[in-house]
């Protein structure tokens, strides 16, 4: 059986708006959500604001775009990279005692199986944001609604294969104040796993306190991979920015020649950092440090129109050329872009690899989707055709009377995945997460021990484990698939 426990006090300490949360979860249609605001840049007056993590769209299978719901049901985009060099972790100064002064539960020694497991699940629902006098959710809250939404089907299936779950869900607020103040309860000092939270800030505290407690956390969503260090309690499931461009350079040089490829960045101190992910793993491919390096191109024409940007000596005639651009924050610039290579490459085939933000894109006309053969990489792939996928989408739609945006099936995916770990291998399941793939309803599992600082004493010492698995989607008959 699974417990539930004071699930609406819990998100918001506001009865009212609890109820009004648990029922817009519930009932709500789908034309009641509106898409959120979206920008080039992340917010970053607010340290503790979402970003670019925005709620709205769903996988319209017809356009093969994420699109705002109108006619189907929100989604929330999960991808926001940072370059920024990891800060320093806050100090804890927890002795592992609950805050009345006893010592906590048995079972936190790795390896242990329990009849029941504790969970805490925080997310940012971001109660705080309700606009009681409009009856109206703040947009950003659909990211943990919808991810919970899903989460909370796989409690039932997990209970009735018989795994035992006593779980705590709790509002984070997406704010530091409030995640110091949670970590200070007895839910979080109980909790054999953690799921969660969402914001890069969050998560460091998180971490660093699953580290001295010995306690899982699972970051569902957050896919940056600075968070923590010599932390093999730290699962990150969302595949970081230097796996993309990894799974971004395998597949381009399965199928094209190196002397192919150019990598294209703008004139950014961030994009041209990231011309190093590449060549790294063009060197991983080949097995040898000399390899020559991947041709660089970096565009510091800031006009709209890319009117001094000279593309042409880049065409290779009667061959095929492979721009892979690792840019995403200036949908303007990625759209002239596409336009100026249509423009110039006459009839030699141009293969474009982007990135997955570019899914999101809303101006750029699917013609030169089609016409230069673009590919990007996703931390899903999955056809809502295939027959699992519309067991549960039925399902979804019962029980909620709506379809499940992509962080729904996340949530039910990965809650069944690591419930059934710790069901069958205790709370030392990490210690086996390298050794069992997972072929669930969004993606493949590759989980990957990531061994980065150097360790004389324990060679064998895990800074945390992360999720390789990166798809690769091409666009075709104007909608993207797998290109896997």
């Amino acid at each position: 059986m699974i417990l539930v426990q004071n699930l609406l006090p819990r998100l918001s300490g506001n009865k009212i708006w609890a109820t009004g949360l648990c029922c817009c979860l519930l009932l709500m249609s789908c034309d009641s959500l509106k898409k959120a605001s979206t920008g080039n840049q992340p917010n970053t007056e607010n340290p503790d604001d979402l970003g670019e993590i925005q709620g709205g769209k769903v996988y319209n299978p017809e356009t093969g775009r994420y699109e705002t719901p109108g006619s189907q049901g929100p989604k929330v985009d999960t991808v926001s990279w940072t370059d920024a060099p990891l800060e320093e972790n806050p100090p804890i100064t927890s002795d592992g005692r609950l805050p009345d002064g006893t010592t906590t539960k048995p079972g936190m020694d790795p390896g242990q199986t329990l009849e029941m497991y504790d969970v805490a699940v925080c997310l940012p629902f971001l109660g705080n944001r309700f606009k009681e006098y409009e009856n109206k959710i703040d947009d950003k809250s659909m990211l943990a609604m919808n991810f919970y939404s899903g989460v909370k089907m796989a409690f039932d299936d997990l209970s009735s294969r018989g795994v035992r779950l006593n779980v705590n869900v709790m509002d984070t607020e997406a704010s530091d104040a409030k995640m110091n103040s949670l970590l200070q309860t007895s839910e979080f000092f109980e909790a054999e796993i953690i799921i969660g939270p969402v914001t890069t800030s969050n998560l460091k505290k998180t971490a660093a306190f699953a580290k001295k407690n010995k306690k899982v956390v699972i970051s569902p969503l957050n896919p940056n991979n600075k968070i923590t260090s010599g932390n093999p309690y730290f699962v990150q499931t969302n595949p970081s920015l230097e796996s993309h461009c990894q799974a971004i350079t395998k597949h381009a040089l399965d199928n094209h020649a190196a002397s192919e490829i150019v990598l294209l960045v703008r004139d950014k101190g961030a994009e041209k950092n990231r011309l190093k992910y590449f060549q790294e793993a063009q060197k991983t491919y080949a097995g040898s440090a000399s390899v020559d390096r991947l041709k660089e191109f970096v565009v510091r024409d800031n006009s709209s129109d890319l009117n001094e940007v000279d593309l042409m000596p880049l065409i290779q005639q009667n061959k095929t050329t492979v721009f892979i651009v690792p840019s995403w924050s200036n949908e303007n610039f990625i759209y002239a872009l596409m336009r100026k290579i249509s423009l110039v490459k006459g009839p030699n085939k141009v293969v474009v690899y982007g990135m997955p933000q570019w899914r999101e894109y809303t101006r750029i006309d699917f013609d030169y989707y089609e016409r230069l053969n673009l590919h990007i990489s996703s931390n899903t792939d999955y056809d809502i055709y295939d027959e699992p996928v519309k067991i549960f989408r039925q399902r979804y739609f019962d029980r909620f009377g709506m379809a499940p945006a992509e962080d729904a099936i996340i949530g039910y995916d990965l809650m069944m995945y690591f419930g059934e770990m710790i069901s069958k291998h205790g709370t030392g399941f990490t210690q086996k997460i390298d050794g069992e793939s997972a072929n669930l309803l969004h993606s493949n599992l590759d989980f990957q021990p990531v061994q980065r600082t150097v360790n004389i004493e324990n060679l064998d010492a895990v800074d945390f484990y992360e999720n390789k698995m990166v798809n690769i989607l091409k666009f075709e008959d104007y909608h993207f698939q797998s290109a896997n």
